[in-house]
């Protein structure tokens, strides 16, 4: 039988390993005391699969620091923080939801009537950061609670500065949980003027919040108009986006009802603001599409079988969206926003 030497990685007879070095063969042994390495008895191996480093932290840390960075580190560095800084802009894609979440609110409460709509605040218990989990709590909830308790809700999630999320619901309840109620009585800390129907709608978020890994709730009647609440629900998207981080790109902002047909949904983000860049990207649009149209009619006849109408402003988006695709926009922004407008 054969054993493997540690230090030359060689297979020898187990007659080659004699002592006084048992870990290492003859050979090496030999070279390492005719080298005057002193005694050529060695420890174990360390473990390969653990951090075996006894250096000091602060060594480490004074090494990595002192390293010379790649010469396109500065690249990718202001790459970094141009992507941070974006992160947090008010764009005008956020104006646009915070401009269809304050029509929709407006339209909720003139639906239902501003004594059977609720201004409910949902919190979690433990510090939830992760947007994953602090969806997977919401989607538990809105499916085993919210749908029996509230028919309709407009649903808008918020970070705060310090990273932790929660969320704030528009509701609709079912019964009339405004009337009598001392909005001054309440903010000292007083509800005795709360009707019966609110007392219990308190009770049973209670009782129910931490079955779905929630914390304090609170659920209030609106106190202003329809207009005023409607404002206010808006402000938390910019409050959002201001502490917005990487991880929230890709989730739902606002959350509703899963019902199209409801009448109090009459906005959506899709459309344009009248401004000086939305008639500059028309007029850029135009000069694209009248440049394209000759090989999208070739391409649709070649590929699809079929001719493509003359595009117009009515109908352009369906035929482009037919022929390249749905997300043309998106795909040819650049290139659109470079045809001169003359």
């Amino acid at each position: 039988m054969k054993q493997r030497c540690p230090s030359c990685r060689v297979y020898r007879p187990r007659f080659a390993f004699s002592a006084p070095a048992p870990c290492v063969c003859d050979v090496c042994a030999a070279q390492s005391s005719r080298s005057g390495a002193g005694s050529a008895k060695r420890g174990q191996l360390p473990c390969l699969n653990s951090n075996n480093c006894i250096d000091s932290v602060e060594r480490s840390e004074n090494t990595i620091q002192n390293k010379t960075l790649p010469a396109f580190h500065e690249k990718f560095r202001s790459e970094a923080e141009a992507n941070s800084a974006q992160l947090n802009e008010f764009s005008t894609s956020h104006r646009k939801s915070a401009m269809a979440l304050e029509l929709n609110v407006h339209q909720f409460i003139e639906t239902f009537g501003i004594n059977h709509v609720g201004f409910l605040t949902l919190t979690f218990a433990d510090d939830v950061q992760d947007v994953k989990e602090a969806s997977r709590r919401f989607h538990s909830l809105r499916t085993n609670f919210l749908k029996k308790h509230f028919e309709h809700y407009i649903c808008v999630y918020e970070r705060m500065k310090s990273g932790r999320i929660h969320f704030h619901l528009i509701v609709n309840t079912r019964e009339d949980i405004r009337r009598g109620l001392n909005f001054a009585a309440i903010a000292a800390r007083n509800y005795t003027s709360a009707n019966p129907a609110l007392r219990q709608l308190w009770k049973i978020l209670r009782e129910n919040m931490e079955k779905y890994g929630f914390g304090r709730s609170e659920l209030m009647p609106v106190k202003t108009n329809s207009k005023g609440l409607a404002r206010y629900v808006a402000k938390y998207i910019a409050k959002h986006i201001d502490s917005r981080i990487p991880e929230d790109k890709g989730y739902r902002l606002i959350r509703t009802t899963i019902d199209k047909k409801a009448l109090w949904k009459i906005a959506t983000s899709n459309f344009a603001f009248v401004s000086k860049g939305s008639a500059e990207w028309r007029k850029k649009l135009r000069n694209w599409v009248a440049k394209i149209e000759p090989y999208l009619n070739q391409y649709a006849i070649e590929m699809k079988g079929y001719e493509i109408p003359p595009i117009c402003e009515v109908n352009y988006n369906v035929v482009l969206s037919e022929v390249i695709g749905s997300k043309w926009a998106f795909k040819n922004r650049e290139i659109i926003l470079a045809v001169p407008t003359a």
